[in-house]
């Protein structure tokens, strides 16, 4: 083994060996319509019926003969509801390798979306309730797994194979406590159960170094593969630039992109349930390379409660909806303290958070404390979640985790919700939108494609032009006959629209769901 730091910024073989990135290099990922649930199939196996997952090691069992115990069993799970997708655990496809002894013994694996999942003890305990309360059962037992690794990881890309999700932490702005976040988050997940990896992707400004801890302080590369083997601190495998023995970096944006490159495809992650990527500020050439060479399954933005910070972090934001990358939390730090008078201050502000929750239909906000433990426990290499684990501020970084948890189940269960030109003609208005929605059933409504870009909520504020009620040229008011050039679906909450004018637009479902409809036959320049 080799330390990273025979590689050199000058190195020819920066970029090189993998030719992955670019904009060929984005990979591909599966639509899903609105309302389609799990992808499963129907099977059957002796007298019980089962629904194999494609991704799993064995088939899910959803239903027995009718007066067995193992009915009874299912019957008594059927009680257990998960919290994210509103049904219950049979449904779900959770409840695998049931076996009910003639003494009365019941045993089945739940197989989870993930090990971290935050309501898996109350899913054990639930389980165990409802099944020991019928008549017969003497005992239950509880196995508890995950479903396997699946990622649209490229062949090429083969240290990152076993990774399940890449959760890329984000703010576009220095300074606002993103590799805090990062840190804290991933240690976070890691005491949920998870295995989790953390990537800085920061070569100018590394802050894995002075964040963690770790024995062996340089990172290790194969000779004869090339691969990189992540250094470890308290169970978390971690990769830096700052632990190639060459510090901080200086060289030109093309040279970081193809270092960046070489460290994220080459380095042998194992098996992963969570990637944390401390993505650096800005929204250049590494953060394209990033989001174009991984299939990364949602972002979490990082803010602060300024107006300035808000304007960085839209502009972050906007280039993950176009790169189909949903944002499912913000983080807005040094939101407030608490006084000696009992009285709680906000010396930054406020809003810009929440801003963004509204304006983009991000569907969680959590407010960071001004506390000074935070950043001292950065400094001194441990973080905070390590150092006080049952501490106010670690309970809000648990609910950021288990948030984090809950809405990557939810994208793997499909979009909630599609956005189509009416191509048919069905409204009988020019620039019409086919709309569907799983909360309304999926019966398709249309609106106006005016409206919902007229709609558009950023930058609305004060001394802000008026992105909605124009086009480029900042005169020209947007046509009624308005048409969108394309559309897809981000995550379960809103679709980027690419307007003909280059105008990229994030509407939510919600704010398309409030336009008025137009009733199916309407003519022509209702």
């Amino acid at each position: 083994m080799a330390t990273l730091a025979a590689i050199r910024p000058s190195d020819s073989r920066l970029g090189a060996r993998l030719k992955v990135g670019g904009t060929g290099g984005r990979i591909a990922r599966k639509t899903v319509t609105a309302g389609a649930g799990r992808r499963t199939t129907s099977t059957r196996r002796g007298p019980v019926s089962i629904r194999a997952h494609a991704s799993s090691s064995s088939p899910s069992i959803t239903s027995a003969p009718d007066g067995s115990r193992e009915a009874d069993v299912l019957n008594a799970l059927r009680n257990v509801i998960d919290p994210d997708f509103g049904e219950d655990i049979v449904n779900c496809g959770f409840v695998k390798d049931l076996r009910v002894s003639d003494a009365g013994d019941v045993t089945f694996t739940l197989e989870l979306t993930t090990p971290a999942c935050p309501v898996k003890e109350e899913f054990d305990r639930l389980s165990k309730q409802y099944v020991t309360a019928l008549e017969w059962a003497k005992s239950c037992n509880v196995n508890m797994t995950a479903q396997p690794v699946t990622n649209d990881m490229p062949d090429a890309v083969e240290g990152l194979k076993g990774v399940r999700h890449i959760i890329a932490v984000s703010s576009c702005k220095g300074g606002v406590g993103k590799s805090t976040t990062s840190v804290n988050l991933a240690y976070t997940l890691r005491m949920m159960g998870a295995k989790v990896g953390i990537f800085d992707a920061d070569v100018f400004g590394p802050s894995l170094p002075t964040m963690t801890s770790p024995e062996q302080a340089v990172l290790q590369m194969d000779k004869e593969t090339g691969s990189i083997t992540p250094t470890e601190y308290e169970g978390v495998g971690i990769v830096s630039f700052g632990f190639a023995g060459q510090g901080s970096a200086i060289m030109r944006g093309p040279m970081v992109s193809g270092l960046i490159n070489q460290m994220l495809t080459t380095t042998a992650w194992g098996d992963l349930d969570y990637l944390i990527i401390d993505m650096p500020p800005g929204t250049g050439d590494v953060q394209l390379t990033i989001c174009q060479v991984l299939p990364i399954t949602a972002a979490v933005v990082v803010t602060t409660p300024q107006k300035l910070a808000f304007i960085d972090v839209e502009k972050g934001v906007r280039m993950f909806s176009k790169l189909r990358v949903p944002c499912v939390a913000v983080v807005e730090n040094m939101s407030y303290f608490d006084g000696d008078d009992g009285k709680r201050y906000k010396p930054f502000g406020e809003g810009s958070g929440q801003r963004i929750c509204d304006d983009y239909g991000v569907p969680n906000l959590f407010q960071m404390p001004i506390v000074p433990d935070l950043s001292a426990c950065g400094d001194t290499g441990r973080p905070l979640v390590l150092v006080d684990p049952a501490g106010d501020v670690s309970t809000i970084y648990g609910a950021v985790a288990a948030k984090v948890v809950q809405e990557v189940a939810k994208l793997q269960a499909g979009p909630k919700g599609s956005l189509a030109l009416d191509t048919e003609g069905v409204a009988g208005v020019d620039g019409a939108l086919r709309v569907q929605l799983a909360d309304e059933g999926g019966m398709p409504f249309y609106v106006r494609g005016c409206d919902v870009r007229r709609s558009d909520k950023s930058a609305t504020a004060d001394g802000e032009s008026k992105k909605a009620d124009f086009l480029m040229d900042g005169v020209t008011p947007v046509p009624d006959d308005i048409a969108p050039v394309e559309a897809h679906v981000v995550g379960n909450y809103a679709v980027q629209i690419s307007w003909p004018d280059g105008f990229s637009q994030v509407a939510t479902f919600a704010q398309i769901q409030a336009l008025s409809r137009l009733p199916a036959g309407a003519k022509v320049g209702a």
